[in-house]
């Protein structure tokens, strides 16, 4: 067992609660969303934001290799707006009243 394991009841429904020390040490003193897992015939309990995050680093290095970026992506659709605001204002300037 780690240093810091503790017996905890499962009730026949499923439920489970976990000692106010490790929701502390988990971030999730007000409760929280967690991700379980099951690895070789163990329960593994982890916080929704560590999962994210551990996502969240292995996606990064191919998002760095392609470019791909929000930031990239609203920059693309600005200059795009911008080319499209060019064209009008070219096409309303081409425009000669008939009077």
């Amino acid at each position: 067992m780690g240093y810091d394991s503790q017996p905890i009841k499962v009730a026949a429904n499923g439920r489970l609660s976990l000692p106010a020390k490790q929701r502390k040490a988990l971030g999730l003193e007000n409760g929280g969303i967690v991700v379980s897992t099951l690895e070789n015939g163990e329960l593994r309990i982890r916080p929704v934001a560590a999962v994210l995050a551990e996502v969240q680093a292995m996606v990064a290095p191919f998002i760095k290799e392609s470019g791909d970026t929000v930031d990239q992506f609203i920059a693309d659709r600005r200059a795009e707006a911008a080319r499209e605001e060019h064209n009008i204002q070219a096409d309303a300037a081409g425009v000669q009243d008939p009077r």
